[in-house]
């Protein structure tokens, strides 16, 4: 692949923009998700066309997945209302648990007895694809009109609680490849994923949402809060808690703060230090409008990164076919699963 010059590598920034704003306005009016436009620009660019090397991209991916991840996590969060979330989490935490125990069981029994395999690595690849993108399934919800809120919500948190799962059964299931971990070891990683990040996120975002009354009308009050996301989710890996669920608890809590701050009972507001039902939190809209601009730019790019890392030459008639089988079994128990919880 032959370097590419500033003026085409310029040239086709601008065009990935164009392609991300056509697909906002695209599903919009046909439900299309623009997430198949992207990749198919980035199938287009990578593997077809070749301007960009597949194996030397993907050292990107993490990086920038991440980060979108990140962004899109505190702008879901932002965008939540703190009543309609306490109304549904339940809920949601009963129909992840049964889609992943569902998804995981199935995949597995399908790998041992269609492809014989073992028992175990079944088990990790059904914790891997029992789970759902959060960078995908957010912004695709936030804009489906025709969902119910208390669906979009549900469906959110439930994104949100299935990168936990994924992380913490894959790397128990991989850890009990060498023995070790203790018998209720997993049962404990989440418990302590969820717990923790969600005294993280609470004590950050009162700290926070104090902070932004300091700062309003200051210029960079925007910066200083995208460097306070990164460093959360920092701490929040540091200390074994979901990063994940806490940039969306943060979220959550600064666009909600004016309404818990009056549902805070007295001795928590004096053990905090201030009368947090006499400041004003209300979070400014221009930082709600340019964090769902920033998210925009970002997934945009994460989603054409998604086209470009595609490798055919990995592809063949028996990968694709069992692909497709484990996509519709997981597929099917996703359907299946809201009956089982009505």
């Amino acid at each position: 692949m032959e370097s590419l010059s500033v003026e085409t590598v310029l040239g086709l920034i601008g065009i990935v923009i164009l392609v991300g704003l056509a697909g906002e306005v695209g599903f919009k009016r046909t439900g299309i998700p623009s997430v198949l436009f992207l990749m198919g620009l980035g199938l287009l660019l990578g593997p077809v066309l070749g301007y960009a090397d597949a194996a030397r991209v993907s050292t990107l991916a993490p990086y920038l997945g991440t980060l979108a991840l990140i962004i899109i996590l505190f702008d879901g969060g932002l965008n939540l209302q703190f009543m309609k979330v306490l109304q549904e989490t339940p809920l949601a935490l009963l129909y992840s648990v049964i889609v992943f125990a569902g998804s995981v069981a199935g995949v597995a029994a399908v790998y041992v007895w269609g492809l014989h395999g073992q028992w175990l690595q079944g088990l990790l690849l059904g914790a891997i694809l029992g789970g759902t993108a959060a960078a995908i399934i957010l912004p695709v919800v936030s804009q489906l009109s025709t969902l119910r809120e208390p669906v979009k919500v549900l469906v959110s948190l439930d994104s949100a609680f299935s990168e936990v799962f994924v992380v913490v059964i894959a790397l128990a299931i991989m850890g009990s490849f060498t023995e070790s971990g203790g018998k209720f070891g997993v049962v404990r990683e989440i418990f302590h994923s969820f717990f923790d990040a969600l005294v993280l996120a609470t004590v950050a975002g009162a700290v926070w949402a104090r902070l932004l009354t300091w700062l309003a009308g200051q210029t960079l009050s925007y910066m200083l809060t995208l460097a306070a996301i990164l460093v959360l989710y920092y701490v929040a890996e540091l200390v074994g808690a979901s990063g994940a669920i806490t940039i969306l608890m943060f979220g959550l809590v600064l666009a909600n703060m004016e309404t818990l701050a009056g549902r805070l009972v007295r001795p928590l507001r004096v053990l905090i230090g201030y009368e947090l039902d006499q400041a004003k939190f209300v979070l400014d809209e221009f930082l709600k409008r340019i964090n769902e601009e920033l998210a925009f730019l970002v997934r945009t790019f994460f989603y054409v990164l998604l086209g470009l890392i595609v490798d055919f030459s990995q592809f063949n008639w028996t990968i694709v076919g069992w692909g497709l089988a484990f996509f519709g079994f997981v597929f099917g128990v996703r359907v299946i699963a809201p009956f089982a919880i009505c």
